[in-house]
């Protein structure tokens, strides 16, 4: 069934091919028919149960001798023809006409009633195709295995899919990874599947493509992850963007950008970054053999340089620093220093005695660079902590010793 998938359809589907090579039928879907020599005996044996196999309601493979405006004939034994009515071979779901088959090619017929007036038996290539897909769709459901359709229609709650003559249902739920929004899309498009469900007495069928995109996406993710290394930069596509962070597809695996690795600073997210948009990621974490349970977890703000770190280089601890006061809170109050840069000093760290308020000038010393709000902490109290020992230190300092001139003439240097 799944090599059936690479084969052109051209009128006889692949499972009919399938089913003809393992019963050592000769058929012309995807090679030339070689007619072997045989005996009289063996002919008229040949003859006896084709013509047997038509009377019993049975698949008979037979050889196309020509076509007309209205029916295709074939040979059927006895130096008799059958006609097959060329409306059958119009491929539901394409345009173009019929596809004709070519004098000398086998294909599967089916007795479909009494001779006609000109003697010719009426076959049916459709009722064939439909027992040969049955028997496919048999065999495939009882290994598992994936069987090849093509969508035909779109109908309430989803869709119609031939495979090999025989009608399946395909549920909206169930014919993709994500809700289907435009079903004309996949209407005349191939699809694979798994069958889910089969009634054998109603010839019913409900099929599952998300069964086989969820297989096919597995061994991606597995295959990615494997290739995947910690630290490495990928290319991804951003799958959803919400309150938790990013999503990030890389190759068909989904990561997670948390709130904290978007960007420096306080979590926020790059203006035009929406649904669609690619991205570059760094791996910082994937799961492992120890913890298959561990998300994939992908980082943007490693990508560029740490604000916090060009700071702590430009105000180190114990810098003085001189603003003015831009906001009073009950937490401490908000510093605008030159150049643009703001600065918290916490309420622990200034006097309420000083009677700050917004707009006054202000002189604090630097305690540390806050990695989160990249603003620069600093202390009210530790500056005039430091003002006061020296000033203090100043009033202590031992007076110079007395020179010569004072020593000799005390009097004028009183």
């Amino acid at each position: 069934m799944e090599t059936a998938e690479k084969r052109k359809d051209d009128g006889i589907p692949a499972q009919v091919d399938d089913m003809a090579q393992a019963a050592g039928e000769p058929c012309e879907a995807g090679g030339t028919f070689v007619e072997s020599e045989m005996s009289m005996e063996t002919l008229l044996a040949g003859q006896d149960e084709l013509a047997k196999k038509l009377s019993g309601n049975q698949v008979v493979w037979v050889k196309v001798i020509s076509a007309t405006k209205e029916y295709v004939l074939v040979d059927v034994g006895e130096k008799n023809e059958g006609a097959v009515p060329v409306a059958e071979f119009v491929i539901e779901g394409q345009s173009g006409g019929p596809r004709l088959p070519a004098a000398g090619q086998r294909i599967p017929v089916m007795r479909a009633g009494s001779a006609r007036r000109d003697g010719h038996t009426l076959l049916s290539f459709k009722r064939a195709k439909a027992e040969i897909g049955w028997a496919a769709v048999l065999k495939a459901f009882n290994e598992k295995a994936r069987v090849r359709g093509r969508v035909t229609s779109a109908i309430k709650g989803g869709f119609l899919v031939n495979m090999g003559g025989v009608t399946a249902f395909l549920p909206m739920s169930l014919a993709d990874l994500l809700p289907v929004r435009s079903p004309a899309r996949l209407v005349n498009t191939g699809v694979r599947c798994y069958i889910i469900e089969l009634n054998e007495a109603k010839r019913q069928l409900v099929l599952s493509r998300k069964a086989v995109l969820e297989e096919e996406a597995a061994k991606r993710r597995t295959q990615v992850l494997l290739e995947l290394r910690v630290g490495e930069v990928r290319i991804g596509r951003v799958v959803r963007v919400g309150p938790q962070g990013v999503t990030v597809d890389i190759g068909g695996v989904e990561g997670t950008v948390g709130m904290g690795d978007v960007c420096w600073g306080l979590p926020k997210l790059p203006p035009g970054l929406a649904r669609g948009s690619k991205v570059k990621v760094k791996v910082l974490g994937k799961p492992t053999a120890d913890k298959p349970a561990d998300s994939l977890s992908l980082g943007m703000k490693h990508l560029t340089p740490n604000p916090a770190d060009a700071l702590r280089r430009k105000y180190p601890p114990k810098t003085v620093v001189k603003g003015q006061i831009g906001e009073v809170s009950p937490d401490g109050l908000k510093l605008a220093l030159a150049g643009g840069q703001s600065a918290f000093c916490a309420a622990a760290d200034c006097d309420p005695s000083l009677g700050c308020k917004a707009g006054d000038p202000i002189s604090a010393i630097v305690l540390s660079v806050n990695s989160n709000t990249l603003d620069i902490i600093v202390s009210i109290n530790k500056f005039e902590e430091i003002k006061d020992r020296k000033r203090m230190a100043q009033y202590l300092k031992a007076p110079p010793p007395l020179t010569l001139g004072q020593l000799l003439s005390p009097e004028k240097h009183d």
